[in-house]
């Protein structure tokens, strides 16, 4: 019946979610971006974002690069974004295929050089709780579709790590995967196969209800339009980003010509002389 579609409908709207989708509402709803910059915040090339919006710009841009890897993986892959777990807890990524059932969380420290050290991730010498939310959230997840299953259903942590200066792995994290974002395809579909084909589509068809998941039902629907007002945040971002670099390699050009100019007065001078 037309009830039964609807409710059906209801109950599966997760799989319209994308990623970053938290992050990308959390940046264009800031009072930052929505601010407006006056003539001469503009010509200075201030940034629209705030440290709080700075943050959540980061890691939409590391989740939309991450969110774009696993998308590509194959018709034997499954992968839901933005999963809630209940409070203020999102599930990045919930990857699900041949390899097993991995909880993606992406740390996106920009050009920084990564160490991980056991369950401590340093970037640029800051230390960062990555791994250790990583597990918290994997474990969320395993309970959640274990519950809908009724039975237990594993669920790998995955750390991934977007395009770092350089990323050292002194001591393993205990459970925890680690990947760059450039091998993140390579390590998930070369590693051993562990699940079959109906294994994967049945827990993809639990992960896929709204009913599995904690608050679930308060699901941003209007995906086309979030990605449109993202995308122009993030045109503003880069233009602010290329009037100060315009205005700090004009500032050298002017120093550099000053410099050249005393140099050839000096010099004339000790000709003259």
């Amino acid at each position: 019946t037309r009830s039964g579609e609807t409710r059906m409908a209801q109950g599966r709207r997760l799989r319209e979610r994308v990623a970053g989708q938290t992050a990308m509402s959390d940046v264009v709803h800031s009072p930052s971006v929505n601010r407006e910059r006056g003539t001469l915040a503009r010509i200075a090339g201030v940034s629209p974002l705030d440290s709080t919006s700075r943050r959540a710009y980061r890691i939409a841009l590391g989740e939309l690069v991450v969110g774009d890897i696993l998308d590509g993986l194959g018709q034997r892959w499954d992968v839901l974004h933005d999963l809630s777990l209940g409070g203020d807890s999102t599930l990045e990524q919930l990857v699900m295929g041949p390899s097993g059932i991995f909880a993606v969380r992406t740390a996106n420290h920009g050009d920084a050089e990564v160490v991980v050290d056991g369950d401590i991730v340093l970037a640029g010498g800051e230390p960062h709780d990555d791994i250790e939310v990583c597990v918290r959230q994997a474990v969320a997840a395993a309970q959640a579709l274990t519950t809908a299953a009724g039975e237990t259903v594993l669920v790998q942590p995955l750390l991934v790590v977007v395009a770092p200066r350089r990323l050292t792995v002194r001591r393993e994290p205990s459970g925890v995967l680690i990947s760059e974002s450039s091998g993140l395809e390579r390590m998930l579909t070369r590693a051993p196969s562990q699940l079959g084909g109906e294994q994967v589509a049945r827990i993809s068809d639990l992960a896929d209800l709204e009913t599995t998941w904690p608050e679930a039902s308060e699901v941003t629907l209007d995906t086309q339009r979030l990605n449109r007002q993202f995308t122009l945040v993030r045109a503003e971002v880069r233009s602010a980003l290329a009037i100060r670099t315009a205005w700090v390699v004009g500032a050298l050009l002017v120093a550099c010509s000053g410099l050249w100019m005393m140099i050839a007065r000096f010099v004339t001078q000790m000709v003259a002389v």
